[in-house]
């Protein structure tokens, strides 16, 4: 038979003065596993402290495994006058591994200084980005309060006129029909001279002739 104790370093000693302190949470349950190796037969208590103990096992001699469930803190000793006592458990192992002399292969990369004539050309173009804005805002409370103060003294919407798509049923109500030259309506036309007139024209011009001659 072969009695496999791995790492001898991973084994404690434990006498009758001492106990097996396991930290834990009250809400739930968690799994317990430890090994012994004893010297003879022995009887394990396990409790909030000597006078609150419940027994837990009586093992030995020799290499054994007792788990459990347990939920919070508590504390498993041996009874007195056991003989010598050996255990060894995941749960008081350390998860973890210190390494004394890494190498460090990465280091701290300082920012580059900015060039200040960017910094301050960037500081102005940021104070005429506000000062834009600032000034958009206030030409949009000064519409608005020339529109509240006409809405308050009564004044009539304006009417607009527009031929573009869309807009017909809006235009009919408000257009006004184009003019024509001289005053006449468009689509008519002007009335012919009289005979009179043509008359009146023609001896005038012939009249012109004979006083010439």
């Amino acid at each position: 038979m072969v009695v496999k104790l791995n790492s001898l370093s991973r084994w404690l000693s434990l006498d009758s003065t001492k106990a097996i302190l396991f930290s834990g949470t009250a809400d739930a349950e968690r799994c317990v596993r430890i090994q012994f190796n004893l010297e003879a037969v022995t009887t394990f208590y396990i409790g909030k402290d000597e006078a609150d103990a419940d027994l837990l096992c009586t093992i030995g001699p020799g290499q054994e495994t007792v788990e459990f469930y347990a939920r919070g803190d508590f504390y498993v000793f041996a009874e007195k006058d056991a003989g010598m006592v050996k255990y060894q458990s995941a749960d008081l192992e350390p998860t973890f591994s210190e390494v004394v002399d890494p190498v460090i292969f990465t280091k701290i990369a300082n920012r580059r200084h900015r060039n200040p004539e960017l910094e301050e050309m960037m500081f102005r173009m940021n104070q005429n980005l506000e000062r834009r804005l600032a000034a958009q805002a206030h030409e949009f409370e000064a519409a608005l309060e020339r529109r509240r103060m006409e809405e308050e003294n009564g004044r009539p919407a304006e009417t607009v006129i527009s031929n573009a798509p869309g807009a017909a049923s809006s235009a009919a109500s408000g257009e006004v029909p184009a003019q024509g030259a001289g005053g006449e309506k468009s689509g008519e036309t002007a009335p012919g001279p009289d005979a009179g007139e043509q008359s009146s024209g023609s001896t005038g011009g012939q009249a012109g002739v004979n006083a010439a001659s």
